[in-house]
Order: C-alpha cells, then sequence, then structure tokens
C-alpha cells in the first residue's frame, strides 16, 4: 500500500469515527438542551443550546416525581440483585466447571439459552406467576425477576474465570481438612474477586437502567424506579419534556460515575478468565 492509500485509508478512519462519535453524542445534547431551557425558550430555540442555564427543570422534577424515593427504590434493587447474582452464579459456575459431567454441561447450556431469550416471551407468563406469589409491586419481586434475568451470562463470566483458578489449590485445601463449601469459601471465592468486581459493575449497571422489568411489576407510585419515573412524565395529551429530560441527567450521573471509575475493572475482569492457567 503506498503512502497516499495509506493517508487516505487512515483519513476515511478518523472521518468514519467522528460520524460514530456524533451519533453517539446527539442524544447526550439534545438532553442537555431541553434540560437546561426553560418552556419558553423550548417553544423558540428547539434543539439550538440554550442561552442561559435555567435550573429550575431539576428541582421542579424531583420535587414532582418523587425523586428521592425512586432513588432509594432503584438502590434497594440493585444492591440485593447484585448480591443474588454475586452468590449464586459464583457457586453455580464453581460446580458446573470443576463436576464437568453430562448432567452438569447440560446445566451450564440451559444457563446459555438465558441468554438468547428474550424477555418478552417470558412476560406474560411470569406476570402471572407473580401475581400468583403476591409478588407485583413490590421490591422483592423485582429484585428476584432482574437477578433471574441476569444469570445466564454472570455464569457464563464465573464459569471461564474458575477455569483458570488452578485445581492444585483446591487439593491442597482438601489435605489440610477442607470440605468443598470450606474450599469454596476460603480458597475460591476469594479468588474470583477480579470477576466479582466485573459482575457487581454489570449488574449494577442494567439493574441501574432497567425499564421493561420495572414496568411489568411495580405499577404503584412507592415502588417506583428512576428509569419507570421518567415514564411518568408523559401523558395521554400532555408531556413534561423538559422536566423528563432533566429527570434523565439526574439519574444518570451514578451510572456515569460508575462506568468512567470501574471500566478498567470490567475489561480486566471480563479477559482475566480467557486464558486458562
Amino acid at each position: 500500500m503506498t503512502r497516499t492509500k495509506k493517508q487516505l485509508f487512515q483519513g476515511l478512519r478518523i472521518f468514519f469515527l467522528c460520524i460514530v462519535c456524533l451519533i453517539a453524542l446527539a442524544p447526550f445534547y439534545v438532553a442537555v438542551c431541553y434540560a437546561f431551557k426553560s418552556k419558553v425558550e423550548i417553544a423558540k430555540t428547539k434543539l439550538a443550546f440554550p442561552t442561559t442555564l435555567y435550573l429550575g427543570n431539576f428541582t421542579e422534577a424531583v420535587g414532582l416525581a418523587n425523586y428521592f424515593n425512586s432513588f432509594k427504590n432503584s438502590v434497594i434493587v440493585a444492591v440485593f440483585a447484585i448480591l443474588i447474582v454475586v452468590v449464586i452464579c459464583s457457586m453455580a459456575a464453581y460446580i458446573i466447571t470443576r463436576r464437568n459431567d453430562r448432567f452438569y454441561n447440560t446445566m451450564y447450556y440451559i444457563f446459555q439459552l438465558i441468554i438468547l431469550l428474550p424477555f418478552q416471551t417470558i412476560m406474560f407468563p411470569l406476570y402471572r406467576q407473580l401475581y400468583q406469589i403476591h409478588a407485583l409491586n413490590s421490591l422483592w419481586g423485582l429484585v428476584l425477576v432482574q437477578a433471574g434475568t441476569f444469570v445466564g451470562y454472570n455464569v457464563f463470566l464465573y464459569s471461564g474465570f474458575v477455569k483458570g483458578i488452578s485445581y492444585s489449590l483446591e487439593e491442597a485445601a482438601k489435605i489440610d481438612g477442607c470440605n468443598r463449601y470450606q474450599t469454596f469459601g476460603k480458597i475460591v471465592f476469594p479468588l474470583l474477586k477480579p470477576i466479582h468486581v466485573t459482575v457487581i459493575i454489570l449488574t449494577f449497571l442494567n439493574s441501574w437502567n432497567d425499564f421493561m422489568v420495572p414496568m411489568i411489576i411495580c405499577q404503584k407510585q412507592d415502588v417506583r424506579t428512576l428509569p419507570l419515573m421518567q415514564y411518568f412524565f408523559f401523558g395521554e395529551y400532555s408531556s413534561n419534556i423538559n422536566l423528563a429530560f432533566a429527570a434523565a441527567l439526574l439519574a444518570m450521573i451514578p451510572t456515569v460515575v460508575v462506568y468512567f471509575c470501574a471500566q478498567k475493572y470490567i475489561v480486566a475482569g471480563m479477559t482475566a478468565g480467557a486464558v486458562k492457567s
């Protein structure tokens, strides 16, 4: 390839990346434009950048939408979903990987089928089951459903990491008198720290941003999470678009902070189990 062709290819590559970047940042620009404008300025300038930063939308959105209660609900659901996923998925991946027989291999593939199963296909029977056990409009019902939808992918992550842990460590623990549960709790579980961090971050992001599951389960105002709260800014005949975008920006702050602070741990945890030691 000649120097001119290389420069042309590099220029096209940069141009393509700039276009992709603009497309990705466009929703954030729209959110900022509407969140920091008054209703009068929105009617006049549409998508133009705000001439002045109007902060009244944020205070009004927090007051009208019972923001802090929704924030508390989102925190509770995310924390308990993380606890369930970390404990269950790590134990399931460990026993599946170490037993490695026909039954546990079948269980492994069943977990993987969960990843391919769209939530819409189980939405109606799930709703009926939750109704029968009185789990609708409850945070514990939402926690169980979210944790269940995250299980398949996280078992896959844990399994890849467990394969990289030397079995000699477990044999040494067995010689020292540890049973299987003690071996897992004292030896294996602490060694899973890199993938623990990855699973915690991914589960938090998925739980915090989840809209579909809370919309099905949490219909009462006192159990709404942040994504569901924003939905009710839009009515049949009117919409508070400026308040909705202000609330959306407030809800994005925790996820953006968590992601940018922990993105290196996500990559490290997902690649750590890629090579078997």
